[in-house]
Parts: structure tokens; C-alpha cells; sequence
């Protein structure tokens, strides 16, 4: 019994798991320490995009965003949008609105809205991680004018680009919502909030300071958490990418696998073909990093949602975006 027991608790995944979290710090460790410079510049280069960028573009969504759950706008907002998404989409009123903010703010603004509304029982948790992955994509700014116009120089592309992206998005969810009614063996059946007004399902909140406060106080918690990933990632980045410098092209993809707003820029300032450059960009863009895996992670504790399925799903998105890219540069003739 005493051995069955040790071999048990020799075999725990969790175990293993904190195992190679520890190596792997410790690793992280040696190398900041032998690569001070790298270091520096990458904990430079991740603050300065932070505070430039990150900041000042996420903040006040996130506040306005947690304002309009608490004091139930969604309910006027979901009755617009609704009637297209849900043809689309297949999914409840309510879930139209993290949709509208993932498109327009991105990771982890997507995750995080569908954290709070299954956190205020407007959201079923199954539908919440399709969305999840639906939408688990850069904001649609990012996309059309870092991606396509700044990083790889062709504006006239950037709906093509942005089409590409969303598409393979719109597959590997469909994938998530497939598999997971022939796991159970029947359809799942979602909720209809037509009937229902969203203000009804939850009483009102009162208007107060204090709730006013505390929709602040998350936005600066979730923006300072996600600067703190940015600038670790960052580092890990910069101090990695002169260790991979004679990996060629595999190179920019593990570095963008870390952090994509990095990854893409040295794909687009690479002497590679642009046909290159949009497959390897497109692929690094869907998959969006572990940076970004790291920010959803912090904003849907306690929700019930799952990191680890989401992570598989954005490695199928990555793939299909991936097939997806080379038939788009192949049909177009892209040169």
C-alpha cells in the first residue's frame, strides 16, 4: 500500500508541473544574470510598450468595460449587435458583448469579459470558453495598422490580413463547440436571452462611489498585472534572441511564440521574402503568445474557465491560420 501510494504521488502531473515551472525559472535566473545588457534592454523595451501603448489604449476600456457589466448596459448594447452575432455565432444575447470588446480592445480583454459576466451568472461557462476562443485575438487596431501596415508595408492587404486572422479564430472555435457536444453526446442548448431581459437575471447595483472605486481599482489591477507580463516576457525575449541568432526563421518563430508585438517586428525587419514574412507573422499573430496566454490567465481565475484549453485551441488557431496564410499568398500570387 505505502508503495502504491509513493508511486502515485511520484506520477502526479501536478508535481511534474511544478517541477519544470521551478527548472525553468532557475533557468531564467542564470540567464539574466549572464545576459545583463539583454536583460535590460528587454525590461526597457516592455515598459516603454506598456506605457506608451498598452496602457493608454486598454485602461480606460477595461474601467468603461466594468462599469457597463456592473450597472447592466450590456442589456442595450447585446440588443443591437445581437441580431447578427447570434445568426453567426450561435450564441446568447449576452454573449455578444465580450465579441464586440475583444474585437475592439483584445487580449485579455476578451477572457476577462467573459470572467466577469460567468462571475455575475449572465454567462454559461461552456459558451464563455468558446467565446474565449472566438475571440482570443489582438485588437483589431493592432492588427490592421501594426500588422499590416507598419510591420509589413501593405496597406492595400490589411482587411485580407485581418480576414485570415479572424477566420481561422472562427474555425478553431467552431472545432472547441463541436468536439464538445460529441463528448456529451448531444447538443448543448443555449440559453435565449431574448425573452429575458439581462437586468433581470441579477438585481440592480446601486450607484456609489464605492462601486465606482472599485471598477477603478480592477482596471489599474488588471492593466498593472498585464504590464508585469509584458515587461517578464519581454526580457525573456531579448535575452533569448541573441542565444537563437544562427536558428534562422525558427528563431522568430519560438521568439514570437513568446511575445508577438517583438516577434512580428523582427520578422518584418528580417531580409526574408514578404511572402515569408506574412506567413510568419499571421502564424505568430493567431497564436498570440505566451505573454498574452500569461494576461488571460490572470484575468479568468475563479471563473471556472480553462487556460489549458484555451492554450490547445490557440495552438490549433496558430496551424490553421498558418495553412490558411500559404493558400492566400499561393492564390494571390503574392511577390
Amino acid at each position: 500500500m505505502g508503495k502504491t501510494l509513493k508511486t502515485l504521488v511520484n506520477n502526479n502531473p501536478t508535481k511534474k508541473y511544478r517541477t519544470i515551472v521551478r527548472c525553468g525559472l532557475f533557468l531564467f535566473l542564470i540567464l539574466i544574470i549572464t545576459q545583463p545588457i539583454s536583460a535590460l534592454n528587454g525590461a526597457k523595451t516592455g515598459l516603454l510598450l506598456w506605457f506608451n501603448t498598452v496602457l493608454p489604449t486598454l485602461l480606460p476600456f477595461i474601467i468603461l468595460s466594468n462599469f457597463i457589466i456592473r450597472f447592466q448596459v450590456t442589456d442595450y448594447i447585446c440588443k443591437v449587435f445581437s441580431p447578427i452575432l447570434k445568426r453567426i455565432f450561435r450564441i446568447s444575447d449576452i454573449g455578444c458583448y465580450p465579441i464586440i470588446i475583444g474585437i475592439l480592445s483584445g487580449y485579455p480583454m476578451g477572457a476577462k469579459t467573459c470572467s466577469d459576466l460567468i462571475k455575475e451568472g449572465l454567462l454559461d461557462k461552456e459558451e464563455g470558453q468558446y467565446i474565449m476562443i472566438l475571440v482570443g485575438n489582438a485588437s483589431y487596431m493592432f492588427l490592421t495598422s501594426f500588422l499590416a501596415v507598419s510591420s509589413l508595408a501593405i496597406p492595400g492587404r490589411k482587411y485580407q490580413i485581418l480576414a485570415l486572422i479572424y477566420l481561422s479564430s472562427i474555425i478553431s472555435a467552431s472545432l472547441y463547440r463541436f468536439l464538445t457536444r460529441v463528448q456529451r453526446k448531444k447538443h448543448v442548448i443555449i440559453p435565449n436571452s431574448s425573452s429575458v431581459s439581462i437586468a433581470e437575471c441579477i438585481e440592480e447595483t446601486p450607484l456609489s462611489m464605492t462601486t465606482v472605486d472599485h471598477c477603478i481599482l480592477d482596471g489599474f489591477t488588471t492593466i498593472t498585472k498585464v504590464g508585469g507580463y509584458i515587461i517578464m516576457f519581454s526580457v525573456l525575449t531579448q535575452v533569448l534572441s541573441g542565444l537563437l541568432e544562427t536558428f534562422g526563421p525558427i528563431r522568430l518563430l519560438l521568439l514570437g511564440s513568446l511575445e508577438i508585438t517583438i516577434g512580428i517586428y523582427l520578422v518584418a525587419s528580417s531580409a526574408m521574402a514578404i511572402t515569408k514574412k506574412i506567413v510568419l507573422t499571421i502564424t505568430i499573430t493567431s497564436f498570440g503568445g505566451f505573454s498574452s496566454l500569461a494576461q488571460i490567465g490572470s484575468v479568468i481565475e475563479n471563473s471556472g474557465l480553462s487556460l489549458k484549453t484555451y492554450l490547445y485551441y490557440k495552438i490549433i488557431n496558430s496551424f490553421v491560420a498558418f495553412l490558411l496564410s500559404i493558400l492566400y499568398v499561393i492564390l494571390f500570387n503574392i511577390i
